[in-house]
């Protein structure tokens, strides 16, 4: 064991990077129904994500700073049925609501809340208005 990660799961992630360019630490909660559209370059290290979640490609989510040790306290969490638009980033320790969707190649900088659209760098919430 290395940093309390048995070896197959150890050897399971490498093998995804090699195989799909995807690298997902092993200590990720992942639900189910979460689905990897395009799964090249993204790299999770998330503390959880929910169920029935789309990641498109490029997507980055884990800490903001280096986290050898897999805080819960540095890392994003993700809610049930958010949609991770391609090359977004969620590093730090922030909340995605559930129903979320973050746009593409937003920089999400504080938590997101339930059944909200954040767009830009830094993501801000889109208004109803513009959505519909």
């Amino acid at each position: 064991m290395l940093a309390g990660v048995p070896v197959l799961p150890r050897l399971l992630t490498y093998l995804n990077v090699v195989l799909f360019g995807l690298e997902i630490t092993p200590k990720c909660e992942i639900g189910p129904g979460v689905f990897f559209a395009h799964p090249v370059g993204c790299v999770i290290g998330a503390w959880r994500i929910g169920s029935n979640v789309t990641i498109f490609q490029e997507v980055g989510l884990g800490a903001l700073r280096p986290d050898m040790g897999f805080s819960r306290e540095l890392r994003c969490e993700i809610g049930d049925n958010v949609i991770l638009g391609a090359g977004c980033k969620v590093l730090g320790p922030y909340h995605i609501g559930d129903g979320a969707s973050i746009g593409a190649n937003s920089v999400v900088l504080s938590s997101v809340e339930p059944q909200r659209t954040v767009f830009g760098v830094p993501a801000r919430v889109v208004p109803s208005s513009v959505r519909s």
